[in-house]
């Protein structure tokens, strides 16, 4: 068997170069406000999450049924 040489091309350097390069983030989420007691205690609440449970399924019905 013969044995192939290595390939002498060079990869690009620039955006869509080596993987070495970190990661840009993809959004700053740091000077998003904060949710209030109110907001954090409406979103843990089973009757509210029920309701728009409900509220949601009804929404796709009527899409379906049209």
């Amino acid at each position: 068997m013969t044995e192939s040489a290595p390939s002498t091309q060079s990869t690009p350097s620039g955006p869509s170069g080596p993987a070495a390069e970190e990661p840009q983030p993809v959004a700053d989420l740091s000077s998003a406000p904060l949710p209030t007691r109110r907001t954090l205690r409406h979103r843990r609440s089973i009757p509210a999450q029920l309701v728009r449970f409900a509220v949601f399924n009804a929404r796709i019905v009527k899409i379906i049924r049209h």
